[in-house]
């Protein structure tokens, strides 16, 4: 069971939602939490908060399409506290609508946060934790991960590569003898944050709050666990996509409301917006 005491976490889009939850349930195990976020703003309330609470934290503007910007936060992290013990690849946006109705370059931007954001930050950051006598990677997927789920194709299809990519990279590690290092996949149904809002979940699955789900990755990382499915019924997903007839477990999806869930789904724009200028990439708080 990996000990979280002062082990330094790292969590990308951690300025509100669930990074923030996350954030704050690390710290509350006696973590120090480095919280990254593109919003400067965001950032600052973050830190105040936590800091107000008196859980030891920092905080950092960083855009995670930014391989570059990566590079610059990860030395300023390494110049101020030394290497990360976990990275939780949180920063996500969702994208809905029928796939020809949403603009290209929203489909594009989807792609980047969600699956270009969490290879750049791995790549940066893996070797800090290989140089740890334990180190966890942990990324945040979905149970779109594990089905199709129409009006969100491109958001489904990115966190489809998370999961494969989480899943290749811990392999990879265990074969080649850097298993002290987890990888984690995190694969929740719909979060009672922002970014959902107008979506409706299937019968018999409850929405998460992003407390509940926090608490649930903190102790998938003490026990190094591969996955987490949550709520219950996601966990029966690739049985029933293995074991069923198509036609019929398509029926059941239908019934259930996992296929209409996207078709009322508003979300929020903020995601969307541009980035800050570049001079406004520093160390903001701790």
């Amino acid at each position: 069971m990996m000990n979280l005491k002062s082990r330094r976490v790292l969590i990308t889009g951690a300025g509100h939602g669930l990074g923030l939850a996350t954030a704050r349930a690390f710290a509350k195990e006696g973590a120090f939490v480095i919280i990254t976020d593109r919003d400067p703003e965001r950032v600052t309330e973050a830190v105040c908060e936590l800091q107000i609470q008196a859980l030891p934290c920092a905080g950092y503007v960083m855009d995670v399409t930014d391989a570059a910007d990566v590079r610059y936060v990860r030395d300023q992290i390494h110049a101020d506290h030394g290497l990360i013990h976990v990275l939780v690849n949180n920063a996500g946006i969702v994208t809905g609508g029928q796939f020809l109705d949403v603009p290209l370059e929203k489909h594009m931007v989807t792609y980047d946060v969600n699956t270009h954001g969490p290879v750049i930050v791995t790549h940066l950051f893996l070797q800090d934790l290989l140089d740890s006598d334990e180190g966890h990677v942990v990324n945040i997927a979905s149970a779109s991960a594990l089905i199709a789920l129409p009006n969100a194709a491109t958001y489904a299809s990115s966190k489809w590569a998370v999961l494969g990519f989480t899943d290749s990279l811990r392999e990879e590690l265990e074969l080649t003898g850097r298993g002290h290092v987890g990888v984690s996949a995190i694969c929740p149904s719909y979060i009672n944050t922002g970014m959902f809002e107008g979506a409706k979940a299937p019968l018999l699955t409850p929405i998460l709050t992003p407390e509940d789900l926090a608490s649930k990755i903190v102790r998938c990382v003490y026990k190094k666990r591969a996955h987490l499915l949550t709520p219950g019924l996601v966990r029966l997903i690739p049985l029933g996509k293995a074991t069923w007839p198509r036609v019929i477990f398509r029926r059941l999806l239908q019934f259930l409301g996992v296929y209409q869930g996207m078709e009322d789904w508003k979300g929020h724009k903020a995601a969307f917006a541009e980035p800050p200028k570049k001079d406004e990439y520093i160390r903001v708080a701790g």
